[in-house]
């Protein structure tokens, strides 16, 4: 019986086999420290959820009925004044969508800008997902590079280069994953610039907008001209902490939401009502800020822990602490070059050593060879660093590590 070839041709990611592996040996009980998701280590709050269960006890109907496919009303009027609250712009309910998390929200967004064999810019490394839903949409990428010693900062100029008559879209995350970089002025500059010259979709992943330590979020939306191209993917799953509940939005040109809603209108039908209203209740209680501030103190926390004991304890691997987002991204080319092993067979070896799980940099693009990437918000910070012992240790028994 047939199977889509372009479904064929799309392989396995380790992202997914590493996470499962992960789970599948904590249900045997075994000492798991796992840094494979983007998961943040703290639970909702119990004070939302309270509310929540009131409100369903009370409303069984009303929370989980089919909803508009769109998204509920009050909630896009709270998001409406949410980033009007942070980031100065105003944003008409008119023109959000609620999504089933931020990834659904990239796949419609794309389903909808691109047909196949177009032309869309990534930055590489980039989030795991850009390369999947890329080739499953059978499009043409190409890609400006992010290096470390750059700061994982995409050159302007390549950016300049790359997007030409060919190009429909420009994907890009700020803050980062998986290198947590928030990308600079000028490269925020020349990305409206020619977006809006090119006439070319500028798709801004805003995920972690609300996860920075240090500096601020970069919003696109106020440099002249970006109203007409941009469309902005936002999720909920980062700063209030609740992936399972599976909820984010987009936001964008009007015509444009119409068509993402049409789209979400015959696949998903309609984000989960109850999600909507769990979200609905941080914004309109005013819980969201209450919580960031304590979620953001930890995660600082759990950074500065996590950049402590790779330095202590894998001190020739080449890292930035970073600025935002949930991940370290070092480089280990010494470390691997001398247990001759490439990053993917090293995590996976690790992982069956030691029960520490990370991910190999090459999920994330060619660029990502010899690195990992390690989440430092969900384990606590005497996990963390037990954890990067337990690494530590792995080239120890390889007796190459100080050599």
């Amino acid at each position: 019986m047939k199977i889509s070839n372009k479904v064929l041709q799309i392989m396995p990611s380790p992202h997914r086999e590493l996470m499962a592996l992960a789970e599948e040996a904590r249900r045997k009980g075994l000492d798991v420290i796992n840094f494979t998701a983007g998961q943040p280590g703290l639970p909702p709050m119990h004070e939302a959820l309270e509310i929540l269960t009131e409100g369903l006890l009370k409303k069984p109907f009303e929370y989980s009925r089919y909803i508009p496919t769109q998204g509920l009303y009050e909630l896009r009027v709270e998001i409406s004044k949410d980033l009007k609250k942070y980031g100065g712009i105003d944003i008409d309910p008119q023109d959000i969508a609620i999504t089933t998390g931020g990834a659904e929200a990239i796949a419609l967004v794309l389903s909808v800008v691109t047909d196949s064999g177009d032309e869309i810019l990534l930055f590489d490394p980039c989030y795991s997902v850009y390369w999947g839903i890329t080739k499953f949409l059978n499009l043409k990428v190409v890609t400006c590079e992010q290096r470390l010693e750059n700061n994982f900062q995409p050159d302007p100029e390549c950016i300049k280069e790359k997007v030409s008559s060919k190009t429909t879209a420009i994907l890009v995350a700020s803050p980062d994953n998986p290198t947590s970089r928030v990308i600079s002025e000028e490269v925020a500059k020349t990305l409206v610039d020619v977006a809006v010259d090119r006439r070319v979709w500028l798709i801004y992943d805003e995920a972690y907008k609300h996860i920075i330590y240090e500096g601020s979020h970069i919003w696109l939306q106020k440099f002249q001209g970006a109203e007409e191209v941009l469309i902005s993917i936002n999720s909920f799953s980062k700063d209030l902490a609740i992936p399972g509940f599976r909820i984010g939005y987009v936001y964008g040109p009007r015509n444009l939401i119409k068509e993402i809603v049409k789209v979400k209108g015959f696949t998903t039908i309609t984000t989960p009502t109850i999600s909507q209203y769990l979200a609905y209740i941080y914004l309109n209680s005013g819980l969201k800020e209450k919580y960031l501030t304590y979620a953001l103190n930890e995660y600082r926390r759990r950074r500065d822990a996590m950049y402590n004991a790779l330095k202590k304890y894998l001190p020739r691997a080449m890292l930035i602490k970073p600025r935002a987002s949930m991940y370290f991204f070092p480089d280990l080319t010494e470390y691997l070059t001398e247990i001759k092993m490439n990053e993917k067979k090293f995590c996976y070896e690790v992982a069956k050593s030691t029960n520490v799980y990370i991910l190999p940099g090459s999920v994330f693009g060619a660029r990502g060879k010899n690195h990992v990437r390690i989440t430092f918000v969900s384990e606590s910070p005497e996990r963390i660093e037990e954890g990067i012992c337990r690494i530590a240790k792995f080239f120890k028994k390889f007796q190459y590590l100080g050599k």
